[in-house]
């Protein structure tokens, strides 16, 4: 069983996003044509880029986020015009841990429910 953070995610997806790793949950569509995501994508700072250049990766527990619902096309999924037909349906900056847990709670979404984009389908 995953461990939970103070932050409501389990500590390895805190750690991710403490590192700059955007985290997604697929949510329910409006349209049964189109499937739906919320992305956390942490703010990268200048002091993350000269880490960057340094060959490290800086752990932050004061970051922002920025998260994002979409909606995308199924059909359109697999190709690289995924975003043709997409939807944003808002967009929000949670200026750190305890505002990102306070917004996910006020959209209805779980921290449990997030994952990493590339153990989903999500379009990037």
């Amino acid at each position: 069983m995953a461990q939970r953070s103070e932050a409501g995610f389990p500590t390895d997806k805190l750690s991710a996003l403490r590192l700059g790793r955007p985290l997604v949950a697929e949510v329910e569509a409006g349209r049964p044509e189109y499937r739906a995501w919320i992305e956390i994508r942490p703010l990268r700072t200048d002091a993350d880029d000269a880490a960057q250049q340094q060959g490290w990766t800086r752990n932050d527990e004061r970051r922002s986020f920025r998260l994002t619902h979409c909606e995308y096309v199924i059909e359109r999924l697999d190709g690289w015009d995924y975003d043709i037909g997409s939807n944003e349906i808002k967009r929000t900056v949670a200026t750190d841990e305890a505002d990102l847990q306070a917004l996910l709670q006020h959209w209805g979404v779980a921290p449990e429910g997030f994952t990493y984009p590339w153990d989903t389908d999500f379009p990037s």
